[in-house]
């Protein structure tokens, strides 16, 4: 180990040496080159334990709103660790790209089977988007620094984004836990390059811009927000709708129409009242619209999905996951209109999770056809989940069609 480690500083000296540009110049540069290619900010701070981050992250885990995302007690060890992703790391640089458009979606009118997607679903994969950016910040740097080792990190990668972020001096934290940066507030995705380039670093950004504001806890439809800066992810509505599997009952309402991801705490929040959109180097449209179709989300064929959402910033939840959180939007708009396709869905559909959420839509629909339909599938259904839902369906069948 000892060897391995003289190795490392010898490779860090010969990178040092090799250097023909200041590292306070190469800094200067990489923020101007982040700024051209369409970034929203680069900031670099050092490559050290997040020792706040895992703290929070501890007690996130504790009270359980870590989500459906496996962590359990010692992940921290995992996420707030970047010195341990890359050998010999110095430094992170941090970066955010902004994904906030001016054009806003028609408001739906009645009888209109649209869903709605976030702001951050409307463009190409940001995941795709981001690190080609981030590769070229890195590219430049290694012919600045010769023989400069890195390592790109976005969103998917082992270390907590936005604690990388505000440790990098990027920007701030809001008590919705959104990061924002300076001129683009929240509407950003973070990313990392992880170097053992000795960099200056800068200062984190500590003052309190939220003050006494709690506009997004109060705005939140399912009061995930317990408390500032804390996040219950099993509540928060656009976790709601990436997680897989079967969307909890009690909580499917809070979802409305939407298909992919929640903007509510970020539009009510007076931080982004003067963000300023994304340019056309910044975000890419992609095939997902702010209103959705969603009886032909429903009808979407995996070779159609491929070809069109996949490449979306929302593709990577997968075509079934779009088509379940379609189902939940249409049983919130109680459009019997839909009833017909939701039929289809309930009797011939290969996702088990689709059909057990086609029969919560048609329960809530509740018209007399709508419960013949349960009743049909109920007698040829096998699976247990999809069952469940249509007895829980079906048991509203009386006082629902006693009040018409």
């Amino acid at each position: 180990m000892q060897h391995k480690r003289a190795g490392v500083k010898v490779a860090q000296m010969a990178i040092m040496t090799s250097m023909s540009v200041h590292p306070q110049e190469i800094a200067s540069e990489l923020k101007s080159l982040a700024q051209s290619v369409g970034l929203a900010g680069l900031a670099i701070g050092p490559a050290a334990p997040l020792v706040e981050a895992a703290e929070r992250l501890r007690e996130r885990i504790a009270r359980g709103y870590a989500g459906h995302y496996g962590l359990v007690e010692g992940s921290e060890e995992k996420f707030c660790h970047p010195e341990a992703l890359l050998e010999g790391a110095r430094s992170i640089i941090a970066c955010a790209l902004p994904y906030r458009r001016g054009v806003e979606p028609e408001p739906r009118q009645p009888g209109e089977l649209l869903g709605l997607s976030a702001r951050l679903a409307r463009g190409r994969d940001y995941h795709i988007v981001i690190r080609e950016k981030m590769e070229i910040v890195a590219g430049r740097l290694q012919e600045l620094a010769p023989g400069a080792r890195t390592r790109i990190l976005h969103d998917t990668g082992p270390l907590l984004d936005r604690a990388a972020a505000h440790a990098s001096g990027l920007g701030w934290y809001g008590k919705n836990a959104c990061f924002f940066v300076p001129r683009f507030g929240s509407w950003v995705v973070l990313g990392e390059i992880i170097t053992d380039v000795d960099l200056p670093h800068d200062p984190p950004i500590v003052e309190d811009h939220c003050g006494d504001c709690a506009l997004c806890m109060s705005a939140c439809p399912t009061g995930a927000i317990r408390s500032p800066y804390q996040v219950d992810l099993n509540r928060c509505v656009s976790h709601l709708t990436q997680m897989g599997g079967i969307v909890p009952r009690e909580l499917r309402h809070f979802m409305s129409n939407m298909v992919f991801g929640c903007d509510v705490c970020q539009e009510v929040c007076p931080q982004n009242d003067n963000s300023e959109p994304a340019s056309s180097l910044s975000f890419e449209p992609g095939a997902m619209p702010a209103s959705v179709d969603l009886i032909r989300l429903l009808n979407m064929t995996k070779s159609e999905f491929e070809q069109t959402l996949k490449t979306s910033s929302a593709g990577w939840i997968g075509r079934n996951r779009l088509r379940r959180n379609a189902c939940i939007a249409l049983g919130n708009l109680r459009e019997p209109a839909a009833l017909p396709t939701l039929r289809d869905i309930l009797l011939r559909d290969d996702s088990h999770i689709v059909r057990a959420h086609a029969a919560w839509a048609l329960g809530e629909i509740a018209t007399e056809e709508a419960f013949a339909a349960l009743e049909d599938c109920a007698s040829r259904e096998t699976n247990p989940e999809v069952l469940e839902e249509l007895r829980e369906s079906l048991y509203r069948k009386t006082p629902a069609l006693g009040a018409k």
